[in-house]
């Protein structure tokens, strides 16, 4: 990913240990955008509801700004109260005949001071400071106690995430 020196200067230095997110992406290219500050979850919805927590402004298809904002500090809210940052992106790409599925981007960033790591999916890459990235669990993964749920339970990559790593991250 290029950088820009600018990218340097005092403006952009995170606070003592904020999470960093380098990111190429695009908003125009996704039917939603969001990353969310995840500080628990709630195992009975799927989608963004099982998780509770703040929407980022910084990283969300609303910053206009987001495509020409290529280094973000994620320090909306304090680090301790919060235990990941979720970021979902639904793909435009197929999304009218509902085949958008294997192209939407999904991925959790979780603190880790000091740490760096590095995330690609498709056209999408991320760069992380201070955090490292979380897989999403699959579907062998869920508890059995989840596995009969429907399967806009079961195949929603967010409750798998949230039912399987978040759950144990809030305890």
């Amino acid at each position: 990913m290029a950088r820009s020196r600018d990218m340097e200067g005092p403006e952009v230095r995170p606070s003592s240990g904020a999470i960093v997110i380098e990111h190429n992406l695009d908003p125009a290219r996704f039917m939603w955008l969001w990353a969310k500050y995840v500080r628990g979850i709630d195992d009975t919805k799927h989608c963004t509801a099982c998780l509770k927590g703040w929407y980022s402004k910084r990283l969300s298809g609303h910053n206009v700004a987001l495509r020409e904002t290529p280094r973000l500090v994620m320090d909306e809210h304090d680090a301790g109260v919060y235990r990941s940052i979720y970021v979902c992106g639904v793909a435009k790409q197929g999304y009218a005949r509902h085949l958008n599925y294997p192209y939407n981007l999904h991925t959790a960033v979780l603190p880790a001071p000091g740490r760096k790591d590095s995330f690609r999916f498709e056209r999408w890459e991320l760069q992380v400071t201070n955090g490292i990235f979380d897989p999403i669990p699959s579907l062998e993964d869920l508890p059995g106690r989840f596995r009969a749920l429907p399967d806009e339970f079961t195949t929603c990559r967010i409750f798998r995430w949230a039912v399987c790593r978040g759950a144990q991250l809030v305890r």
